[in-house]
């Protein structure tokens, strides 16, 4: 596909003043959840799996995980957890279905195996909704790393299809020659399948030097996205989108900026399209992919891909290390882009038009302190839905966490 780039000289300032315009975005639900020690925990999985998310976690200090389903309208239900001792790496998380979509989570981690000269398996424990004890451990992959694998470097990403129906977990080291290998996780994660992968590595030197390994939103839900290096100061992102009977829809997209520090989140816009929010060095910036035309008689058209940079640079927020980073990246009505920026003093929503013209003011969700936790984050197809940690102003709670249904309509009021 090609690319293209868009220089943006207007600085934009994230500051409200009386004459600002409405802004980009619009709260339509927002839920404070109630106390637990789920709600409580500042890391959180959020995935979509049948009419309603499941929430998950891992609290490492009292060795133990947590989970919930909960609603599109903010009811949470059906909290459960299990002991597990702290794995070498993980756990992360997909959810399957028993008997009804998503009432199964399945952590995923890596383990030392019990095979003869030692290595790692990578491991997973299901358990059902109503369940009070999990399932007996299941290896997904046994000797999936050998003994002395710099286990630092080993990258996990995990998810649910969007229906519920199945699971999945992609892994790798990357820096090795070496693809990512994915495996699609049913009821009870006991599969006869064998990994795939997203590359071609027979020939390890022509294989991508990949980073990143993250699970990205899609169309699915069973995706996941790593970042190559392109040209001497530009990246790539490289999408993989599994079907729920393994098929598997790979896209490369094309930057002019290097992404910095793997802070990259995408999801697909309506008529094929798909936008992009990264970090650069120096900036906040967006690209968006537009589908070659319908009517194209050139079977090889991969369409474009049109870079913004920079968005908001790092003086905006006063200096690159004080820069957020992008929480979410949402198509937006009338062609726009949605940002979500993970911020202490509240996650804050900005929109651009196509050509990075600011579209409504910034949006900042609330926050009672001004310190609040790391954003989990879903995007729909309709609206994105959001939730993070909040410190109190009472000491009990000391600790909320809000669920937040956001939208971006077209026409702004």
């Amino acid at each position: 596909m090609t690319k293209s780039s868009v220089g943006v000289l207007l600085a934009v300032a994230l500051l409200g003043c009386s004459s600002d315009p409405p802004p980009g975005a619009a709260v339509t639900k927002d839920v404070t959840l109630p106390d637990s020690p789920l709600t409580r925990m500042p890391n959180v999985s959020l995935m979509r799996a049948g009419d309603a998310f499941t929430l998950a976690g891992y609290d490492s200090a009292s060795g133990q995980v947590l989970w919930g389903r909960l609603s599109l309208d903010g009811t949470l239900t059906e909290e459960a957890g299990f002991a597990l001792a702290q794995p070498l790496v993980g756990p992360v998380f997909a959810a399957t279905t028993k008997t009804t979509p998503g009432d199964q989570l399945v952590a995923i981690m890596l383990t030392s195996s019990a095979t003869p000269g030692g290595g790692y398996d990578l491991s997973a424990i299901v358990q059902t909704v109503g369940d009070i004890t999990p399932a007996a451990p299941v290896t997904l992959v046994s000797n999936a790393y050998a003994a002395g694998t710099d286990l630092g470097a080993v990258q996990i990403a995990a998810g649910s299809a969007t229906t519920g129906n199945v699971g999945f977990v992609a892994w790798g080291v990357p820096g090795m020659g070496i693809s990512p290998s994915y495996l699609l996780l049913p009821a009870d994660a006991v599969t006869a399948a064998t990994p795939s992968k997203i590359f071609d590595d027979s020939i390890p030197a022509h294989t991508p030097d990949w980073d990143c390994l993250a699970t990205s939103n899609g169309r699915t839900g069973l995706g996941f996205s790593v970042v190559t290096p392109d040209a001497p100061g530009t990246s790539d992102l490289v999408t993989s989108e599994v079907s729920e009977t393994g098929g598997l829809t790979v896209m490369t997209y094309q930057f002019i900026v290097v992404v910095a520090n793997c802070q990259v989140v995408a999801s697909p816009g309506p008529t094929g399209t798909y936008v992009i929010a990264m970090q650069t060095s120096n900036a906040i910036d967006f690209a968006m992919y537009y589908p070659p035309p319908p009517n194209s008689k050139d079977p090889n058209a991969g369409g474009s891909v049109t870079t913004n940079d920079p968005v908001l640079s790092a003086a905006t927020f006063g200096d690159p290390l004080s820069m957020p980073h992008p929480a979410w990246a949402s198509p937006a009505g009338g062609g726009d882009i949605s940002i979500g920026l993970a911020r202490a003093a509240g996650p804050q929503v900005v929109r651009y038009t196509y050509n990075a013209i600011p579209h409504g003011s910034p949006l900042t969700l609330r926050s009672e302190k001004g310190q609040t936790g790391p954003v989990a984050s879903w995007v729909g197809p309709d609206a994105v839905y959001v939730t993070y940690t909040d410190q109190a102003k009472t000491s009990s709670p000391s600790v909320k966490r809000y669920f937040m249904r956001l939208e971006s309509p077209a026409t702004l009021p």
